[in-house]
């Protein structure tokens, strides 16, 4: 099997992450997801911009309908005043890929944590790129015309 590195791939499609501050609010979360409508996941960054935390859109709509999603199926246990809430409050801890890693390091990562999206970071934690699940489609397309 030929090794294929992140870097290659994110390369060939979008370079830019969907990205927020830990300290915003619900509403500028909301904003940000329906920015772009290829958006699986939002990456929570502190203030000096590394990445501490990750808000999939699956998890922010149960958190959003919670009263109306069945408790079996609830992630997050509502617990303040949605005004209140802030994107610390309701992110997941962060996973991620480097460059240099092999492209089964990424798949193995969304495959173990139900996730869709991963963003790509830096030596620093800074995010430099996103790998969306339905992209790599793209990416295998160009890879293999």
């Amino acid at each position: 099997m030929k090794r294929i590195e992140i870097k290659t791939v994110r390369s060939l499609i979008t370079q830019n992450a969907s990205t927020i501050r830990d300290t915003d609010d619900v509403m500028e979360i909301a904003k940000k997801m329906v920015e772009d409508p290829k958006t699986r996941s939002i990456y929570v960054l502190d203030k000096d911009e590394r990445l501490v935390g990750i808000i999939p859109v699956q998890l922010f709509v149960q958190y959003l309908f919670y009263e109306y999603v069945p408790d079996e199926f609830l992630y997050y246990k509502v617990v303040m005043p949605l005004d209140e809430v802030r994107a610390k409050d309701i992110m997941i801890p962060p996973v991620w890929v480097k460059d240099e890693e092999a492209i089964d390091s990424a798949f193995r990562k969304m495959a173990a944590h139900s996730i869709k999206e991963l963003p790509v970071v830096d030596e620093d934690m800074k995010v430099i790129g996103d790998l969306n699940i339905l992209e790599l489609i793209i990416a295998w397309i160009n890879l293999n015309k």
